[in-house]
């Protein structure tokens, strides 16, 4: 979300006015998500542990190998003939 507002902001508004002067409400709009993204990055997440997910996370068995993945693939999606 926050990576499409700055790409939207940086592609859609101009870095300098018709005057030629510095685009401060472009800075303004950029300075705001910015601000917003350090404040949750500097935010302390308290998240107990959960035995069960952890083991299902690193279950081997859950794995499948790329090959194995490669062929399921093409079974959902077949290659189109060239």
């Amino acid at each position: 979300m926050y990576l499409t507002d700055l790409a939207f902001i940086e592609e859609g508004t101009p870095n300098f006015t018709e005057e030629g002067l510095v685009n401060f409400s472009k800075m303004r709009m950029i300075s705001h998500i910015i601000r917003e993204i350090r404040q949750f990055q500097q935010t302390a997440y308290r998240i107990d542990q959960q035995p069960k997910v952890i083991q299902y996370l690193l279950d081997k068995a859950l794995i499948i190998d790329e090959d194995t993945l490669y062929e399921l693939s093409l079974k959902i999606e077949p290659r189109l003939p060239a």
